[in-house]
């Protein structure tokens, strides 16, 4: 404050006017200008000045100062403290969206990536969209494209799919990834079973060909059939044109469009023939292939096989990778992936397919000959469910026919049921062999339901 009587020094605390001893000494000086009034007003013995104790002043204002910077230094220690914890807050936040196992920082987590759309609370639809097939029979010679015009029409059709774990939870945990094809402009795709890992429960991540990413939903899956529908939440996207695969012809020219080693080379094209048709592979007498020596690589599987007109005719899912081979791939034929993808959109599994619960190999001419027992499907393993466990029938017995129909191959059984459905009785001639021969016999057998999803 200012001193009323004349001086032009500040006092209290922590100031001393002019002439006065600011170390504590007691004894007094006039500071110049100071009238007698005021000297005697502000003398160190008068009870009135403050600065009648010296030594007590001093050391009230040394312990002002000490608590002063006492709590300066703790409100500067609670800043820095604060600014720690959230720094922590946010790396642990970051980091539980990364994973840096090989020294790399990558994101995973699709949940916490606002861009990128939740997968869609969808399932089976009875009313859903269904493919049709567009005749093509006639049309090459007039409509044949060049490459380039075959990938601008078919290649934005084409998806990346990349599976995860079952629950969905979007790590890096990856367990592969694959190829699709769009069949509806909302958000249908069809792909192999075996890309979302034979599961319903599969977290699978779907990148579109302009790089647009969404989460996606399996609505159904045929392991039978190796074929797979999964939805995106889309309204426009651009649905692929399927032919009917009934018109194919050895030699036919063929493209394969796909994403070969996932999605670093997403929607790659390569060309080649058709090779043959009505293939079987090994192991799997259900299903008969396109084969084609267009190059198939990992990744490839579920992508679309198309001819000169840029129409999908089947659906990529392997080859025969053996030392020596080369150049030999295979496609479910589109008449098939229709059929199948079709029942999936209504039902999410195959409704109407009959089996006998059996598995089986086929016996051929040579070994039929050598051991004296006819030609057919031999019997390798009957489940518990199966109708033939309640009969005479063996592992190791022989199917020979069906209905009086005589099939002499695994293949030709898997065809001729498809023409019943579950429930269906039906006969199944059955030779069962013996040392020094044999004996045939007859069993009526009601058909099991083979849904595909497991």
């Amino acid at each position: 404050m200012n001193n009323p009587y004349g001086s032009n020094e500040y006092w209290g605390e922590g100031y001393y006017p002019q002439g006065y001893d600011q170390y504590g000494d007691t004894s007094y000086y006039q500071a110049p200008g100071y009238n007698n009034i005021a000297a005697q007003f502000n003398s160190p013995g008068s009870p009135y000045s403050p600065y009648a104790y010296p030594q007590y002043q001093k050391k009230k204002s040394s312990t002002l100062k000490i608590v002063l910077i006492i709590s300066l230094i703790l409100g500067v220690l609670l800043i820095i403290f604060g600014l720690i914890i959230g720094c922590l807050v946010l790396l642990i936040h970051s980091v539980s969206n990364y994973d840096i196992s090989d020294g790399r920082i990558r994101q995973y987590s699709y949940d916490e990536n606002p861009i990128l759309p939740n997968s869609p609370d969808a399932a089976a639809d009875i009313n859903g969209p269904q493919i049709s097939a567009v005749e093509t029979s006639g049309v090459y010679s007039e409509n044949t494209k060049v490459a380039s015009d075959v990938y601008s029409k078919a290649s934005p059709s084409i998806v990346c799919i990349t599976s995860y774990k079952k629950g969905g939870d979007y790590t890096l945990d990856a367990e592969g990834e694959g190829s699709g094809i769009i069949f509806s402009a909302d958000g249908y795709i069809v792909t192999n079973s075996h890309v979302v890992d034979d599961s319903k429960q599969t977290g699978v991540a779907v990148m579109l060909a302009d790089g647009t990413q969404y989460l996606g939903t399996v609505i159904g899956i045929d392991v039978k059939t190796d074929l797979a529908v999964v939805k995106i939440d889309s309204k426009e996207l651009p649905p692929a044109e399927f032919a009917n695969s009934s018109s194919l012809v050895v030699g036919q020219e063929v493209f394969a469009i796909g994403n070969p080693g996932g999605s670093a080379f997403s929607n790659s094209l390569t060309k080649g023939t058709i090779s043959a048709l009505d293939r079987v592979i090994e192991g799997d007498s259900y299903l008969r292939y396109i084969q084609t020596d267009a190059a198939i690589n990992p990744g490839n599987s579920g992508g679309a096989l198309v001819n000169e007109i840029g129409q999908v005719i089947g659906i990529n899912t392997a080859k025969i990778v053996a030392s020596g081979y080369e150049g030999m791939g295979f496609a479910i034929p589109s008449n098939t992936v229709i059929e199948i993808a079709n029942k999936l959109v209504r039902y999410g599994y195959v409704n109407d397919r009959g089996t006998l619960g059996v598995d089986g190999t086929t016996v051929s001419l040579y070994s039929a000959k050598t051991n004296n027992v006819p030609q057919g499907m031999m019997i390798t393993s009957i489940s518990s469910e199966s109708p033939l466990k309640k009969t005479d029938a063996q592992v190791d017995d022989i199917i020979t026919h069906i209905e009086g129909k005589r099939v002499f191959t695994a293949s030709d059984v898997t065809e001729v049921l498809k023409e019943y459905s579950p429930g269906d009785v039906i006969e199944l001639t059955i030779f069962h062999p013996e040392s020094g021969g044999g004996k045939e016999f007859t069993v009526k057998v009601k058909l099991l339901s083979d849904t595909g999803s497991e």
